[in-house]
């Protein structure tokens, strides 16, 4: 029974470590590109940037026709930091995401609420 509790132990330690290591909050202040859908050609691209701990711009610049719009969003994150939900200036909730990885250079997001129309994303930070 001791031999159990021990890797018991040992197992939540183990568990509650990688995910420390899989989301970094410190590294979300910054640019962050969408990565295209594999497969599909995309006539544009969207970017995600972190300004502060509460203020998030969302860019979207298309190809074909060569618009490009912005979006101020607020934010607020979770108590663990692993659920990030974007609001509008009317302060009304506009997306949510759970954040599964979080690394200097590389973010991913599961989509939050299904029937929202956003999906799951894959982002990469901004080099500039």
């Amino acid at each position: 029974m001791r031999h159990l509790l021990i890797i018991f132990s040992l197992c939540i330690l183990f568990t509650s470590c990688s995910k420390e290591k899989d989301i970094n909050i410190n590294y979300l202040k910054g640019q962050w590109y969408v990565s295209p859908t594999k497969g599909v050609v995309e006539d544009s691209w969207m970017s995600y940037t972190f300004v502060n701990d509460t203020l998030c711009t969302i860019r979207v610049s298309h190809a074909v026709g060569g618009t490009d719009t912005s979006y101020n969003r607020t934010y607020k994150l979770s108590v663990n930091n692993d659920l990030i939900t974007l609001y509008n200036e009317q302060k009304r909730y506009t997306e949510q995401y759970k954040i599964v990885k979080l690394t200097k250079d590389k973010m991913s997001w599961i989509n939050g609420s299904p029937n929202d129309g956003n999906s799951d994303k894959e982002l990469y930070k901004s080099t500039d």
